[in-house]
This record gives C-alpha cells, structure tokens and sequence, in this order.
C-alpha cells in the first residue's frame, strides 16, 4: 500500500512579501539572506520552496506525525544557523566541508543526516508545527540571545516551561539569587517586548500580523498569546494585582551568569533534542 503523503500548511507562501521572492534563483535567494539580515522574508522564501521536499523525505523515514514534525523543526533549525555558510561555485555549493550539486541536494542530505540521529519519545515533545512554524522559531530564538541574561532565564522558563514567578523566584533563591515578583514581572514584560523589537520587521509583519499584510506593521507589540501561542499555564498569576516595579533596584549584572545559563543549557538542549 502506497503511504499518503501530507504537508505542513504554508500561509506564508501567499503572502505579499514573500509571493515576488519565489521567482529568484536559489543562490540569489542566499546571498539575500547573508546580505540583509534586518529581513526575514528570503529566509522563509526558501522555507516556502524546500517544506514540502523536506516533510516527504521524514514522512517516508516512517516517523510518528509528531516526530516528523520534530524533526522537520530541527532541519530548519539547523538550516538557519548554517545558510551563511552557503557558497555557490561552479560544481554546485560548498557549506563547509560539504559539497553538493545544488542546494535541493545539500537540503536532502542534511535532512537524510538528521534522520540517523535518536530522538526523544513523543511524551517528551512539545513542539507544535502550527504554533510556531520554524522560520518563527527560529528568529524568535536569535531574538532571545539580545536579551539580558535574567530576562532571558524569566522569558524561556514562563513561555517554553509554562513556570509561574513563584517558581522562577523559588529556582532562582536555591541559586543564591534573590528578586522580588514585581522584579521578575516586569523581567518578563521586558523581555516579551524587546523579543519583538528584535524580530525584523516583516516577520512580525507575516507571523504576528497577518491581517495587515498590505500595511507596514503598526508600533503595537504582539500579546503573550500571539507571541507564544503554545502557552499552557497562566504567568504571573501571583502578580497580576501587585504593582510593577518603575525601577528596577537589582542589576541584571549581579545575577550569577552561571546558574541562568545552566538552566537554558537544559533548555538549548531539549529543543536540539
């Protein structure tokens, strides 16, 4: 019996932004994405272009749906962080010590590569293709390197570990860090806002503003919703009626480097599986 074959929706494909840019060639679609790296839209252009390749060649490896889905995260994971790596010559493209015919070939096998790698059970994935198709994750994720190291730990533990503040507040007290909950609410809502301050501008408009595709992206910051749809627990519950700090009293500074970058270790370390 001949196995159907499905692939991941892709709106992005439709969009205004994105529909001229699937004319350009492959190398000029590169060199676009190492060259102008305040914009999004080349990168999810070739995303819109190889998806589907990438999808069948994992569905015919015979994974679950949602370890294909995992998987299909983690090629254009992978993808993004390697792209500026890409150079055309003569024979096809060279990424390192890696060689191909073509960019398609180069794709195929970096995902036939990923594919011999063990992965986590099911119960252990929580990523959701349609809550945050990979070019999102992936800018979302270089946004969070811009943030301070406390923002940061506050941001990844209340929106990917769905932790309330008392317990970023508990975790960070057993690390010999001391912050009250009015400090690490407005950690987060600092956070959560400069994390799209970074995000180039046509991400925000294609992933967090779908409705304005033909107007530039108003200066109205994203909900927590919108920004981390796959969020289970309510944050900050145990604040929600205290006033917000207007001045921060600790520096980020004297937090110990070292006990918030174990944490996102483990959490760098869950999504690379």
């Amino acid at each position: 019996m001949v196995k159907a074959l499905s692939f991941p929706m892709m709106a992005e494909r439709q969009h205004p932004l994105i529909q001229p840019l699937l004319t350009l060639s492959d190398e000029e679609l590169i060199k676009a994405f190492q060259d102008k790296r305040d914009r999004g839209c080349y990168f999810i252009a070739l995303y819109c272009r190889y998806a589907a390749l990438v999808y069948s060649v994992l569905q015919h490896h015979g994974r679950s749906p949602v370890q294909v889905d995992y998987l299909f995260a983690k090629v254009w994971h992978g993808l993004f962080f390697s792209f500026d790596l890409v150079e055309f010559t003569p024979e096809g493209v060279k990424v390192g010590d890696e060689e191909a015919r073509s960019l398609r070939n180069w794709i195929v096998n970096r995902t036939a590569t990923l594919i011999q790698e063990e992965l986590p059970g099911i119960e252990h994935i929580t990523y959701v293709l349609q809550d945050a198709p990979p070019p999102l994750w992936c800018y979302l994720e270089a946004s969070l390197a811009y943030l301070s190291p406390l923002s940061r730990l506050v941001v990844v533990t209340t929106q990917t570990f769905h932790w309330n503040l008392e317990r970023v507040r508990a975790y960070l007290e057993v690390q010999g860090e001391t912050y009250s909950l009015e400090e690490l609410n407005q950690h987060l809502e600092e956070g959560l806002a400069r994390i799209v301050e970074y995000l180039p501008p046509d991400i925000c408009q294609i992933y967090l503003m779908p409705d304005l595709a033909s107007e530039p992206p108003p200066a109205v910051q994203p909900t927590l919703e919108e920004l981390f749809p796959n969020s289970g627990e309510e944050v900050g519950t145990h604040v929600d009626s205290a006033p917000t700090a207007s001045v921060m009293s600790s520096d980020v500074s004297n937090t110990t480097d070292a006990s918030i970058d174990n944490l996102l270790a483990e959490w760098e370390r869950i999504l690379s599986g």
